[in-house]
């Protein structure tokens, strides 16, 4: 046990000096230099988690921003493109009833021509 915690200790003795300057640390003396350095850690973590917090924030709002984008730029295309269907299918159905009505009236015109044909025949 003893061995690991100083070599926690020359870990720490490490990082002290190289974080932190040689005049300042032999002021401060290594216990105070310690403290110093996770005052220093500890809002270093705190201000990363700010940071981080309101970068996700912003991201959070401007992926909302652009999705609801992106769904009225969806929802007007759609709307445009069923419109453009809609249109094309009342004129397709107009012709198709064009086509229908003018097939109906050669059937009955030739149905007509069939039967005074043999209306005819039939007086002598």
């Amino acid at each position: 046990m003893a061995s690991s915690s100083s070599g926690r200790e020359r870990v720490k003795t490490t990082m002290a000096s190289s974080r932190i300057p040689v005049a300042l640390r032999s002021q401060l003396g290594d216990e105070a230099t310690f403290g110093l350095i996770e005052v220093l850690d500890s809002d270093r973590k705190d201000w990363s988690e700010q940071v981080v917090s309101v970068a996700a924030d912003r991201f959070e709002r401007r992926l909302t921003e652009e999705i609801t984008g992106l769904r009225l730029e969806f929802r007007e295309a759609l709307h445009e493109g069923l419109t453009a269907v809609r249109q094309e299918l009342a004129t397709t159905r107009v012709e198709m009833l064009k086509w229908s009505f003018l097939s109906w009236a050669g059937q009955v015109a030739a149905m007509a021509g069939l039967l005074a044909f043999m209306l005819r025949g039939l007086r002598p």
